[in-house]
């Protein structure tokens, strides 16, 4: 496998490609405590991983969930490493939790994006993936990627960073 894809030729890769990809992440983030906590959180099963709607998409972001059906940004696959990049399927998994799980659902909000309680869920997930799989050095650097990105300085920052770490 090469180091560095286009974003052309991965839009290239055969559908069924794609689905083992994801198929792999789906079964290794099964393994994750993390995403366990989640599932158990929210009263799932945690078999419902592979039953969930998961495709590479266009997008603005890296990734999102709508309606219960998770959109994978084909630029995570550009770099031939989509397996550091699971932290995602685990925030994603929050939100598909949060999405079919809820009585109603989640809410829209008004505010800052990281200020959202259900954003926040899903970051706290990701960045304990990270912690638990690649250590607290990286996940720190991932909030830290996190809070510049967005825009967050300031006492405003410690207390995110503080919320997202707990």
């Amino acid at each position: 496998m090469k180091d560095k894809y286009s974003l052309e030729e991965v839009k290239k890769i055969p559908k069924i490609e794609l689905k083992k990809i994801i198929d792999k992440g789906r079964e290794y983030i099964k393994k994750s405590k993390v995403v366990k906590d989640a599932f158990d959180e929210y009263k799932a099963n945690l078999d419902e991983i592979d039953h969930i709607p998961i495709i590479f998409t266009n997008l603005d972001v890296s990734a999102k969930t709508d309606h219960g059906i998770i959109l994978l940004n084909y630029e995570l696959l550009c770099d031939g490493n989509f397996e550091k990049d699971y932290s995602y399927l685990a925030h994603e998994m929050v939100h598909y939790l949060q999405q079919t799980c809820r009585e109603n659902g989640t809410e829209s909000f008004d505010g800052h994006y990281l200020d959202n309680p259900d954003e926040q869920e899903g970051f706290k997930a990701q960045i304990q993936y990270i912690d638990d799989e690649y250590g607290e050095s990286e996940a720190d650097k991932y909030l830290e990627h996190l809070m510049n990105y967005h825009e967050v300085d300031g006492n405003h920052k410690e207390k995110l960073e503080d919320k997202l770490r707990e």
